[in-house]
């Protein structure tokens, strides 16, 4: 594989974001060796990035609620949405990664792994150690729309309290936050910056594929489902010059959805070949129909230069569903 240097780019923003706090937030005991990045900020970079995606998605969906007719503009309706959506997303190594969201005063309106916290006031929540966690996470959104917060939280694979690391972001239509984290639980691992990148986009591509397929529960009519992964994915960019965003095909090479080229939805791309001759969907619909997820790699037009250049995808079949998500990075 040719070396990615753009890397350096469209990662650089979340790493110094991720550094600038380690202190603050982090047992930095050891320096990674030169460019590598420690799993500890890995796992940084990618509930900041997932936890992003998905409070954009719902800020999206919620804030065209009013001209649309699957969902109403209700704080009811957007509190089932949200369970919906967050209930079947795991991601991370370890598959701790889950979202909760609650209100900005501090009741919780969604929780993937204890929906026995749904409809309870989190504002006196306190951590073993004492600390008012939620408090911090509600003070975050009220000043500054997203942050890390760190408190003591139960590790769901051993049922012991861990030490956590969340992040929140704010969804303003709705007057809610989401959040996610990770347990700085044996973490020692080192990745490159190909690694960082790869990782991010397949966590952020698996949570999307299992969050759609959720919120798919809430909408029957094939036409719902289709404007609502529209809607969901059309706002949302990552990696620090916007290069990530996501598709959705169907199996049939039917573009359901695109975040960046509106104009190729609803189209049937079975013949579509990039520049170098590869059948690029074709490609993507066979990863996704034999493994169910895997990387494939083709020439597509990169909105942030509009040029055609080398790609490297990673495509998740959404369960229960003949349709596929995906989304990649950008070779120079």
């Amino acid at each position: 594989m040719k070396s990615i240097a753009y890397l350096v780019s469209t990662i650089a923003l979340l790493l110094l974001v991720v550094l600038a706090s380690c202190t603050k937030n982090c047992n930095c005991n050891d320096d990674p060796p030169s460019g590598m990045v420690s799993e500890y900020d890995l796992d940084k970079s990618i509930i900041a990035v997932v936890t992003s995606n998905f409070a954009t998605g719902f800020e999206t969906v919620f804030a065209n609620a009013s001209g649309n007719n699957y969902l109403t503009n209700d704080s009811t309706s957007q509190a089932h949405l949200c369970q919906s959506v967050i209930n079947p997303v795991r991601f991370l190594s370890d598959e701790s990664g889950y979202f909760f969201v609650e209100s900005n005063n501090a009741w919780m309106v969604a929780h993937a792994q204890k929906p026995e916290l749904i409809g309870t006031y989190r504002y006196n929540s306190m951590d073993i150690n004492g600390k008012y966690y939620v408090r911090d996470m509600v003070n975050l959104i009220l000043y500054n729309g997203q942050g890390f917060v760190d408190y003591y939280f139960e590790y769901p694979e051993t049922g012991n309290n861990e030490k956590k690391l969340a992040f929140v972001k704010s969804i303003p239509e709705a007057e809610f936050f989401i959040g996610t984290g990770f347990y700085d639980y044996q973490l020692d691992g080192y990745y490159t910056l190909d690694e960082v990148a790869m990782s991010i986009v397949e966590n952020a591509t698996k949570s999307m594929a299992e969050g759609l397929s959720g919120g798919f529960d809430r909408f029957p009519d094939s036409l719902d489902r289709v404007m609502f992964c529209r809607e969901f994915i059309d706002h949302i960019r990552f990696f620090d010059n916007n290069s990530g965003y996501f598709f959705v095909y169907d199996f049939n090479c039917v573009n359901v959805a695109h975040g960046t080229q509106k104009d190729l939805q609803g189209q049937n791309l079975y013949n579509y070949q990039d520049s170098k001759g590869n059948y690029v969907i074709r490609g993507l619909v066979d990863i996704a129909k034999t493994t169910g997820s895997g990387y494939y790699d083709y020439y597509w037009n990169n909105p942030v230069t509009g040029l055609e250049e080398p790609k490297k995808a990673f495509v998740y079949k959404l369960p229960g569903i003949d349709y596929f998500i995906g989304s990649g990075v950008y070779f120079e």
